[in-house]
């Protein structure tokens, strides 16, 4: 498929179009303005804090899951900003006094609203037992203010890796859950693992049968799932492919989840690598539209974070687009649904020309329009030292957050938050 890049140069920001089924080009300039300082919203309660994911409510409340403490007293709680992300309430404890979260890059907690008051939060946690790990789940049943005991998610009787984990809340409330799982080290190649799914239809009270959607995937890179109003479940993972070939893949149910279609291959990157790259996909529904980003290096020549999209339930996908563009060691991109319709989708990387390329990585955003217009990478900026993981939402009025980690003057991992709004067009 041919594709014809126009660049309008001048002062901010410019997206081009790209029709997948033809030539047409329509610059358009976008940019935003950031606070003039991110602020450490959890700084104040004295302890370390990293690996954020941030939610919007209709009324403007930020919503801040974040783990705290050092890694061998870590603990899950929620903080809540009812001033836009002025200033943050100390979190509410979700996991157990005196548990041990486990949490490092992108195996990290995850956290979603219900379709009403109710929130929910996943994590992984150690049990003691080697190397074996807890998936658990909690509800609020009150907006994210008070938490329920955990519950565990995982069925089985042999204790093996859980790993990796990600949640979505249907629009019929139903609540998925997958994971990399361990135990079923004999499905696959050496070094493979496969991706287990979990499904709850009443609230989060308990989980049914655990589901093996596939074997032979990449063990580290985090799996996505996301469901429809049609019923239908999308899970994505990177597969590992003959030749040690590791690019993704989604697989589609039908059914609510319960048996899944076969694997259909994204791109066809052909990213050979010998080990785990730690880089799984991210995906969000528009419409009738389903996208996914990811991270390859392909055959070298273009590495960095990807979109495709498909408008077939992901059956088949447009060719991928390179958002990074000419960002180094772009990677960890994270998708959101603005309430105003934006998608945005946060990655780290570093500035192709400050220190040489070897600038501390910084966040940045890219942002698809309704008509499927995007942005050239846009830097998040006065982050002091190099980010890692950043998360983005979006709210109305063109209104963005953006969350990372990052260490202090001390060594130690603090969360940051910058605010920004969306220019008008002229």
């Amino acid at each position: 498929m041919k594709k014809v890049f126009s660049f309008l140069i001048g002062i901010g920001f410019y997206i081009s179009l790209f029709t997948w089924s033809g030539l047409s080009i329509e610059p358009m300039p976008v940019s935003y303005r950031f606070e003039p300082k991110p602020s450490r919203p959890l700084a104040t309660y004295g302890t370390p804090s990293r690996d954020p994911k941030i939610s919007v409510r209709a009324s403007g409340a930020l919503y801040l899951l974040a783990v705290s403490g050092n890694h061998g007293n870590s603990q899950l709680g929620l903080a809540i900003s009812h001033d836009g992300g002025d200033s943050f309430a100390p979190p509410t404890l979700i996991s157990r006094k005196g548990s041990r979260i486990s949490s490092h890059g992108e195996n990290s907690p995850t956290f979603s609203f219900g379709n009403g008051i109710e929130a929910y939060a996943l994590w992984e946690e150690r049990t003691g037992e080697g190397l074996g790990t807890e998936l658990l789940f909690s509800k609020s049943p009150a907006f994210g203010h008070r938490w329920l005991p955990p519950i565990r998610v995982t069925d089985k009787a042999t204790p093996s890796t859980n790993a990796f984990s990600s949640m979505t809340v249907s629009p019929r409330g139903h609540i998925y859950v997958v994971w990399l799982d361990g135990r079923d080290r004999d499905q696959g190649p050496p070094g493979t693992s496969s991706v287990y799914l979990a499904k709850s239809t009443d609230g989060g009270k308990s989980f049914e049968k655990n589901t093996a959607v596939v074997h032979g995937v990449c063990p580290c890179c985090r799996p996505t799932v996301l469901a429809d109003r049609k019923g239908l479940v999308h899970v994505s993972w990177r597969h590992v492919y003959p030749g040690n070939i590791r690019d993704m893949a989604v697989a589609t149910s039908q059914d609510a989840g319960k048996t899944f279609g076969s694997p259909v291959r994204v791109a066809f990157d052909n990213w050979k690598i010998n080990g785990c790259p730690h880089a799984g996909a991210s995906m969000v529904r528009r419409g009738n539209r389903l996208w996914i980003s990811w991270y390859s290096d392909g055959d070298g020549s273009n590495p960095g974070v990807r979109v495709s999209y498909s408008d077939d339930s992901g059956y088949n996908f447009s060719d991928p687009i390179l958002v990074s563009r000419e960002i180094l060691d772009a990677n960890h991109p994270s998708f959101a649904l603005a309430d105003d319709g934006r998608i945005l989708i946060a990655f780290q990387g570093r500035d192709p020309v400050a220190k040489g390329g070897w600038s501390p990585t910084s966040p940045y955003i890219v942002e698809i329009n309704d008509s499927g217009q995007i942005s050239q990478p846009i830097l998040v900026p006065g982050h002091q030292k190099s980010v890692s993981y950043p998360v983005v939402v979006g709210g109305s009025l063109g209104r963005l957050a953006v969350a990372w980690s990052e260490k202090d003057t001390k060594g130690q991992p603090q969360i940051w938050l910058a605010r920004g709004r969306r220019d008008a067009q002229k």
